[in-house]
C-alpha cells in the first residue's frame, strides 16, 4: 500500500491496536522497512501536516514511529483537542489541559514553534505553568488565541522567552514584569483585542530592536501613539489612536490603519504622520482616514505622496460627497500609484444629485495616474458617483492594463448587463485596458 493512502486511512482510526489478525509477516517486514527508513526530516514534515491527535495515533505504524510525535518541534494545540460536552464544560476543560500536559511533559527535544488556541478555557490560569515549560523548551514561535471566557492575564515567565521570534497573543491582558528589558531577537508582535496601557505597549515595542512587523488590534484608548522601531517594515493598526507618529522607521514600506477616532490634528496630523514614514509604499485606510482627506475649500491636498505605488480603501461610500472627494483629492496628491483597490459600503439609495452637481464644477486636469496598470473596485451596484469614478481612472491612466469590478450583487442581474454597456462606452487613455466583471 502506498505510504500516502496509510496515512489518509489513519486520520480517522481508533487510536488504539486494531484486534489481531491473520498474521502476513512479509507484508509487515516490507512495511515496516519502509516507512522506518525515512529520512528523520521528511518524518517530522509529515507528522506535523497532522494534529497532535492524529500525530499520535502514528505510534502503531511501527516501532521506529512509536514516539517519533514526541519529538515534534513544531505543536498545535487547538479546538479539535477540545471535547464538547453542553452538560459538563468543567471536564472538557480538564481533559483539554490534561493532554496539554501530558504532550508537553512527555515531550523530547526543543519546541520550536507552539500554538495554543482554546475555544472556552475560562480564566486562564491552568496554563500559566505551560509558560515557564516553554522557556526551558526554548519555544522561539508562540501563538496564544484565548476564544472566549475572560481575559487572560500574561504571567511574568513568558517575558523570560528572550529567544521569541514570532509572538503572537490575542484577548489578553499584557503587563511586562518590572524586570523586563525586551525580546531582543522578536521579529513580528501581533496583539490581537488585547488590553495594554499606552506607555507600556511604547516601551514594549521600543524593547524589541529587530521588530520588523508590528499588528496592534487594541481595545484601550490612545491619546498620541509613537512608535520607535528602527527596522520596522510592516504596521497594522485597528484601534483607538487620535494620533500615531513614528519616531524612527526608515524602512517602513507597508501600512494598514483602521479606527473609530479621527486624527486630532485633522490633515494636518495626517501629513506629519506620512511625513514620519517617508519609505512608504503600500497603504490600506478605512473611511475614517479617509475623510481627513476632504479640503473645506475643496482644493488639493498641501503634501505630495510620491512614494506611494499601492493604495487601498475600506467602507467608502460615494454617496457621501465627503467621502468621493477625498478619494479624488488623495489620488490628485498619489501621482506614482500603480495600483488601487475600492472597497465600497453596501448601496443605500441615498438621492445623489448634488454629489453630480459637484462633479460636473469640478476640474480634474492635474489629476494624473501615469504609472497606474491595475485597478480593482468591490462591492460596485452601479450608483452614478461610482460610474463617475470608473470613468475618471480610465480617462487618466494611460499604462493601465486591467481594471476589475466586482458586482455587488450575487448574481449578474440586467442593472449589471446596463453598466457593462456603459462602461464599454467610455474612452479609455490606455488602448490595453482590459475591464473585467466578476461576482462575488
Amino acid at each position: 500500500m502506498p505510504l500516502c493512502s496509510v496515512f489518509i486511512s489513519l486520520r480517522g482510526c481508533n487510536p488504539k491496536p486494531p484486534p489481531p489478525a491473520v498474521p502476513q509477516p512479509t507484508q509487515l517486514t516490507e512495511f515496516d522497512r519502509r516507512i522506518s527508513n525515512l529520512p528523520h526530516d521528511v518524518i517530522d514534515k509529515i507528522l506535523m501536516q497532522f494534529t497532535i491527535r492524529d500525530a499520535a495515533k502514528t505510534s502503531i505504524l511501527s516501532k521506529v514511529w512509536r514516539y517519533k510525535w514526541l519529538n515534534l518541534p513544531e505543536l498545535i494545540f487547538d479546538d479539535t483537542l477540545w471535547q464538547e460536552s453542553a452538560r459538563n464544560q468543567e471536564l472538557a476543560k480538564m481533559k483539554f489541559v490534561g493532554i496539554l500536559y501530558q504532550v508537553l511533559l512527555r515531550h523530547q527535544g526543543p519546541i520550536t514553534k507552539m500554538s495554543l488556541i482554546i475555544p472556552k478555557l475560562r480564566g486562564g490560569s491552568e496554563i500559566d505553568h505551560l509558560m515557564f515549560i516553554l522557556w526551558k523548551k526554548g519555544v522561539e514561535e508562540f501563538t496564544l488565541k484565548m476564544m472566549e471566557g475572560e481575559e487572560y492575564k500574561l504571567p511574568s515567565s513568558l517575558f523570560m522567552c528572550l529567544q521569541l521570534k514570532y509572538l503572537s497573543l490575542s484577548s489578553c491582558l499584557i503587563n511586562p514584569p518590572p524586570s523586563f528589558k525586551g525580546f531582543n531577537r522578536l521579529n513580528r508582535l501581533e496583539l490581537d483585542f488585547v488590553t495594554i496601557d499606552a506607555g507600556v505597549l511604547v516601551n514594549l515595542i521600543s524593547s524589541c530592536p529587530l521588530l520588523e512587523q508590528l499588528v496592534l488590534h487594541v481595545l484601550n484608548e490612545f491619546h498620541y501613539l509613537v512608535i520607535d522601531a528602527p527596522v520596522l517594515k510592516l504596521f497594522e493598526w485597528n484601534g483607538n489612536a487620535t494620533s500615531i507618529y513614528f519616531k524612527n522607521s526608515p524602512f517602513l514600506a507597508i501600512v494598514s490603519i483602521a479606527s473609530n477616532k479621527e486624527f486630532e490634528d485633522g490633515i494636518l496630523g495626517l501629513i506629519e504622520f506620512f511625513d514620519s514614514v517617508p519609505a512608504l509604499k503600500n497603504l490600506h485606510m478605512d473611511y475614517m482616514f479617509v475623510r481627513l482627506f476632504f479640503p473645506g475649500d475643496f482644493q488639493a491636498i498641501p503634501a505630495t505622496f510620491n512614494n506611494l505605488k499601492i493604495l487601498k480603501l475600506s467602507y467608502i461610500s460615494l454617496e457621501s460627497l465627503e467621502e468621493l472627494s477625498s478619494v479624488l483629492c488623495l489620488m490628485r496628491s498619489c501621482p506614482n500609484l500603480e495600483e488601487v483597490k475600492i472597497e465600497m459600503m453596501p448601496y443605500s439609495a441615498n438621492d445623489t444629485s448634488d454629489i453630480m452637481d459637484f462633479l460636473k464644477a469640478q476640474d480634474y486636469s492635474d489629476v494624473l495616474l501615469n504609472r497606474l496598470k491595475k485597478v480593482t473596485l468591490s462591492k460596485i451596484s452601479g450608483l452614478v458617483p461610482e460610474m463617475a469614478l470608473i470613468k475618471l481612472l480610465l480617462e487618466k491612466s494611460p499604462t493601465l492594463k486591467r481594471m476589475v469590478i466586482v458586482w455587488g450583487a450575487f448574481k449578474f442581474d440586467d442593472k449589471l448587463l446596463r453598466t457593462m454597456k456603459e462602461l464599454i462606452r467610455f474612452s479609455r487613455a490606455s488602448p490595453n485596458a482590459e475591464v473585467h466583471f466578476e461576482s462575488p
